[in-house]
């Protein structure tokens, strides 16, 4: 399909992708499930070859319907008829021992309903498939080279089960990145990487994006907005800098170790503005130098916040029964604020709802694990309880 969104080479798998491409994580959030639908045709339409989405991202959306993002992309694919290209999927499992993997594995091919072996098909369609080890910090990675998991996953490789390999990964697990990355094992990778926070890139202790470019494993840029806090949040920030949500997409598009942007817009809209961005000029180094000294006027205020990625909900439930996601989105919304200098009052009172969530922490800490940005949980819902539930003329 003749598209208006370059490609680009996906490492050494010699896949040619969209560098626009699409993640499904967010269609748990949306009012129906034909909402979800409007949007994956739309993107198919556009020419857009490369589909993210994981075993976990499923939930209920708005409708009470359940959703599950791989049923959804496979129910897509399936109804297409004149697709005359195989779609890349990326999906994702947190089976990190051979019995798990080979489990998660099962499941995910079932809920995409991918046959064969080698040539994998979804219904009519080719597809290429890439599927990931989820999540990849130091816990997990000692779990997968100690237990044979990836001479498990190179097995189902080379049986045509999958086509690709790859791991995904978060901010401050750079000693487990370039350990799976030198493992020679990989072929993809998916890392968060932003104007606001270039930590894995050029202002790491190193470059991973150019780490993984130089070992040719293609690179999934993740988080290029910021995550679903941002739209909040950016309300608050663009009366300090001059940046929307253009300059924030180009400025990822324009990395040269880049392969493709994951663009997780939950609506037909925002993804037409987002290969807009896609289909203009690439942005000039000059241009990325303002980007970054503007960002950089504001980006200690962003610091230690709750991006509200749900990645904490995937795979974990808080056995005191404490919505913790609820409460640390109000409270990081108000430090943004407060750091910024704007009134806060606002949050005092919309902490009423979730003051109950907050009192039920017992502060066990089980939920730390699973926070992909290594936030203190327990710490943060207690400072929460402590400034917001004061008197809202004390803040």
């Amino acid at each position: 399909m003749k598209s208006r969104i370059r490609r680009r080479r996906l490492g050494k798998t010699g896949l040619y992708v969209s560098e626009l491409s699409f993640g499904a994580m967010n269609l748990r959030m949306l009012d129906t499930t034909d909402e979800a639908y409007e949007i994956l045709n739309y993107v198919l339409d556009q020419g857009v070859n490369l589909i993210d989405t994981a075993r976990a991202y499923n939930g209920e959306n708005k409708s009470g319907e359940l959703v599950e993002s791989e049923v959804l992309v496979g129910n897509v694919i399936r109804s297409r008829t004149v697709l005359d290209e195989p779609i890349v999927i990326v999906t994702k499992g947190h089976g990190y021992t051979p019995s798990q993997f080979d489990e998660d594995l099962s499941v995910s091919l079932s809920k995409l309903g991918i046959e064969g072996q080698g040539t994998l098909r979804i219904g009519r369609n080719e597809v290429k498939l890439i599927y990931f080890y989820h999540g990849l910090n130091q816990e997990r990675w000692e779990t997968i080279t100690s237990s044979g998991s990836l001479d498990r996953a190179l097995a189902a490789k080379a049986q045509g089960i999958v086509n690709y390999i790859g791991f995904s990964s978060h901010y401050r697990n750079a000693p487990e990145v370039k350990a799976a990355l030198d493992s020679d094992v990989f072929d993809v990778i998916e890392l968060p990487y932003n104007l606001f926070n270039r930590s894995v890139g050029e202002d790491g202790e190193s470059n991973l994006l150019k780490y993984a470019y130089d070992r040719d494993v293609g690179v999934i840029n993740m988080k290029a907005l910021g995550g679903n806090s941002m739209p909040a949040i950016y309300k608050v920030l663009r009366e300090y800098v001059n940046i929307d949500y253009r300059a924030m997409l180009g400025f990822c598009l324009a990395n040269p170790y880049i392969t493709t942007v994951d663009a997780g817009a939950r609506y037909v809209s925002e993804f037409s503005e987002d290969i807009e961005t896609a289909a203009s000029e690439p942005l000039q180094p000059h241009d990325i130098e303002r980007l970054k000294a503007e960002a950089d006027r504001i980006a200690d205020c962003m610091h230690g916040i709750c991006r509200e990625c749900m990645h904490c909900l995937e795979k974990f439930a808080c056995p005191q029964g404490v919505s913790f996601p609820a409460v640390l989105s109000v409270y990081s919304r108000y430090l943004v604020n407060k750091r910024l200098g704007k009134d806060v009052c606002e949050f005092a009172e919309r902490y009423g709802d979730v003051r109950e969530d907050a009192e039920r922490c017992i502060e066990c800490g089980e939920c730390l694990p699973w926070c992909e940005y290594k936030l203190n949980i327990p710490v943060m819902i207690r400072s929460a309880r402590e400034q917001l539930g004061s008197n809202v003329s004390t803040l």
